[in-house]
């Protein structure tokens, strides 16, 4: 039973997948609008507003599949084993996923923001998104800030106990 349970771990394998297929597809995707609106400004001369939408729009999309290789990468970390990644994609628990993905959150919901201020027709609306786009960006960066400050306080704890903790690799 105790086997089992441990080898349990490699069924994150299929969620690692799952985000790769969906950072390529959103990888393909904004590089086909960014293709399509290059070619539509030559082309057709079309509209600077509307070149900017969908350009913001293809922006989107590749900060949508910099979270899902983000998150891939950090689901693997933590239940399979080490990668050779830069640091910043590394972490050593859910709470560094978590805000590793707020982090990536913050700039995509920024993107949907001056979607919606370039396409505004209601200023009343567009203040209101602004409000909760402002809103859920503090609440995150603050989330943020707290996860940090609980890491190095968790470190200084560490080094100064000696650590026995087991990474993936090591079961």
């Amino acid at each position: 039973m105790k086997w089992l349970i441990e080898k349990s771990r490699y069924i994150s394998i299929i969620g690692v997948f799952g985000l790769l297929i969906g950072a390529i597809t959103a990888f393909g995707w904004g590089s086909y609008k960014t293709f399509k609106t290059v070619e539509s400004v030559f082309i057709n001369y079309a509209e600077k507003d509307f070149t900017l939408i969908t350009l913001f729009d293809s922006l989107d999309s590749f900060l949508v599949a910099t979270a899902f290789l983000v998150i891939a990468v950090g689901i693997y970390e933590l239940f399979i084993g080490k990668l050779n990644v830069p640091d910043w994609m590394l972490v050593q628990n859910l709470s560094e996923l978590k805000a590793k993905f707020g982090f990536v959150i913050v700039p995509i919901i920024a993107v949907k923001f001056l979607q919606k201020l370039l396409a505004s027709e209601n200023a009343l609306d567009t203040l209101y998104y602004g409000i909760a786009v402002a809103v859920v960006s503090v609440s995150l960066t603050i989330f943020n800030y707290v996860g940090e400050k609980e890491k190095l306080e968790e470190l200084k704890v560490k080094k100064e106990e000696g650590s026995n903790e087991k990474r993936a690799e090591d079961v």
